[in-house]
């Protein structure tokens, strides 16, 4: 079972890496050969796709060792949100 776990999070890993970059650098070479600007619209695609894949990671890795914690962790993170909403 914790294999299917673990090769399902690299799968889902590795669509997220993929399309991250890969989106916003296709969308720079269309801005270049439309604009004629290049290399800008490539410099800039790969930096948003750097970001958003950056981002991506981060948000899995927080997912997975917020569940690797137990219920109890989420029940504590979520009474701390609770208490920093004013009322």
């Amino acid at each position: 079972m914790k294999t299917w776990n673990a090769f399902g999070l690299a799968m889902q890993l590795s669509w997220t890496m993929l399309f991250s970059l890969l989106l916003p650098l296709l969308g720079g070479i269309w801005l270049d050969r439309w604009l004629h600007i290049a290399p800008w619209g490539v410099l800039i695609g790969t930096g948003l796709g750097i970001l958003a894949a950056t981002i991506g990671v981060a948000r899995m890795a927080m997912r997975m060792f917020a569940s690797a914690r137990g219920p109890v962790a989420e029940q504590q993170q979520t009474e701390a949100q609770d208490e920093e909403e004013p009322e």
